[in-house]
């Protein structure tokens, strides 16, 4: 059982959240710390009860209660999709991101829902982030019916990619 008490979650059941799940951050002993995509994927897999105060919740609980939480709806979305393809993903670094392993790499994932206004800066900036943090960028980005698609992400220099000829002066042209 989790008593969810200001987003720390009280295991009161030592099998709940066990290691093997791979879910939300251990504060302290029993205290786990799970973000809302990490809660309602406990919900929604019935993997143990959560209370909060002292009712048993349910999907239509959870967000009635908790509404305000920006992309928490996609991000469970991307949660549930990267554990069903077998990756064990938990909350990353930030309320946008999902981390996991692939191997020996880490992959960060930066959740996006369709249409999002994102300007290429802040994307630029993310996926060095990512990297400082040794990490292999993905952007997830989840339509309005909640399928997902990935996209990997890699840093480019101009001077990087070689000599792009246009025009008359082309090689090859006489």
């Amino acid at each position: 059982m989790l008593r969810a008490e200001d987003w720390r979650l009280l295991v009161e059941d030592e099998n709940c959240l066990s290691s093997d799940l791979g879910l939300g951050w251990r504060v302290e002993g029993n205290t786990y710390f799970l973000d809302m995509a990490e809660l309602t994927y406990v919900v929604y897999k019935g993997i143990c009860d959560v209370y909060v105060g002292d009712r048993a919740t349910d999907l239509t609980l959870l967000y009635s209660l908790y509404p305000q939480m920006d992309y928490a709806w996609s991000k469970f979305a991307v949660l549930l999709d990267l554990r069903e393809r077998g990756r064990k993903a938990r909350s990353g670094y930030s309320p946008r991101e999902l981390l996991y392993a692939k191997g020996s790499e880490k992959v960060l994932v930066l959740v996006l829902e369709e249409n999002t206004v994102i300007e290429a800066s802040k994307i630029v900036e993310w996926v060095r982030s990512a990297i400082m943090r040794e990490c292999a960028p993905v952007i997830a980005v989840v339509d309005a019916h909640g399928d997902v698609t990935y996209y990997s992400a890699s840093l480019a220099r101009a001077e990087d990619l070689g000599r792009v000829y246009l025009g008359e002066d082309s090689p090859g042209t006489s």
